[in-house]
């Protein structure tokens, strides 16, 4: 009768992560929207839902996304996406029998505001920011020291480690200088809910003096 059990605990499950998948079927959507599918994006997702950082591998498992391929296209530069086929089915895999809307919701509406603040700064200050990279010439050092402005004021003491710039960017470790995009992209990956155009717009101001 063991498997029969099993099987039953199953079904329920099953049951029971479609209704869950039903009900967030407008944010999953949405998130896969302003997202674009991106896997480092889906990875944040997941990693807050499972309350703990989880490594490329496992999010490759979850999307069924074959790891080697999905490290390829990475090197390559041209960072993989997921369906949005793909991320309703991850969700659905991860829901529990205990599981509810509630313990999901707060989580894809804060990852769905994070990006809806990030379109809104990069729409206000984008130009501004390519202004900025252009006076520097595009110099990490300068990059740096805006980033390290923006930052808590815990990490402002302590400065940035050496070549920490260069990887954020994503550019080579010995570059001195970066193109316009790879700031852009930078500052938008790494943008916070807390991280306003009101915030932001000072201390722009100031290093683009």
């Amino acid at each position: 009768g063991d498997s029969l059990c099993g099987w039953k605990m199953a079904t329920e499950e099953a049951a029971h992560a479609e209704k869950i998948v039903g009900e967030l079927r407008g944010d999953i959507i949405k998130f896969y929207e302003l997202s674009k599918g991106s896997i480092e994006a889906i990875g944040l997702l997941f990693s807050e839902m499972a309350k703990q950082p989880l490594p490329p591998q496992v999010i490759c498992q979850i999307l069924g996304l074959d790891e080697e391929t999905v490290k390829a296209a990475f090197e390559a530069g041209n960072p993989p996406v997921a369906t949005q086929e793909q991320l309703i089915d991850a969700v659905q895999k991860s829901v529990d029998l205990e599981d509810t809307v509630d313990m999901y919701k707060p989580i894809f509406s804060r990852h769905i505001k994070r990006f809806q603040n990030a379109e809104e700064v990069m729409r206000e200050l984008g130009p501004q920011m390519t202004e900025f990279h252009k006076k520097v010439g595009g110099n990490v050092d300068s990059i740096a020291a805006f980033f390290l402005d923006l930052a808590p004021e815990a990490s402002r003491a302590q400065g940035m480690p050496p070549g920490m710039i260069n990887a954020l960017l994503r550019i080579d470790p010995s570059a001195k200088t970066c193109q316009a995009e790879d700031f852009l992209g930078c500052f938008e990956r790494n943008l916070d809910l807390s991280d306003t155009v009101a915030v932001i717009r000072p201390v722009l101001d100031r290093h683009s003096k």
